[in-house]
């Protein structure tokens, strides 16, 4: 399992978002880095306001034993005027709230499974008291789109187990 399937998760149950693209309302997006977000965005014209970007690129850093991996989720609205200051502010607050909404859905899921010692799954793998987050808005992009860059970062332990069978045995140099 992994972490965009508890973001894509919440998109099919908060009501503003309701992804479901069997009937044509699709609101999250998976792209594989920040050149696919780009190139996704050209393609949002049409698309329902607000959606979710998230990138499946593996990438981080931090202490070898202990790496932390990045998650960017994009949060977007579309701009109701593209020339109008105002329009721009209100849809980057919008996808700000949206964003909050995220987070603390996130948190008190999180939290209920810890305590009800349920916690299995995607949940499972977040340590949230190592995790951190930083903000920035975005936009313009293509087509009149604002919105909040959330970059969650979460700890994730190297599993250091050296399994035999996936090495062949040196020779010690004696024939």
């Amino acid at each position: 399992m992994t972490f965009h399937t508890i973001v894509r998760q919440w998109c099919k149950i908060y009501k503003p978002m309701l992804d479901n693209e069997h009937n044509g309302n699709r609101r999250f997006y998976l792209t594989d880095s920040q050149e696919g977000t780009v190139e996704l965005t050209k393609k949002l014209a049409n698309e329902f306001s607000p959606c979710v970007l998230m990138e499946s690129a593996v990438e981080g850093g931090g202490p070898v034993k202990r790496p932390a991996r990045n998650y960017p989720i994009t949060f977007l609205v579309r701009a109701r005027d593209m020339s109008d200051g105002d329009a721009a502010a209100e849809a980057k607050e919008e996808a700000w709230y949206h964003c909050q909404k995220f987070l603390t859905w996130l948190i008190v899921n999180h939290d209920r499974e810890l305590a009800e010692d349920k916690l299995d799954g995607d949940f499972a793998r977040i340590n949230l008291d190592d995790a951190s987050i930083d903000i920035t808005s975005v936009g313009p992009l293509l087509n009149g789109w604002y919105g909040v860059l959330l970059q969650f970062d979460r700890d994730e332990p190297l599993n250091l187990c050296i399994d035999e069978d996936d090495y062949i045995e040196e020779d010690d140099g004696e024939e």
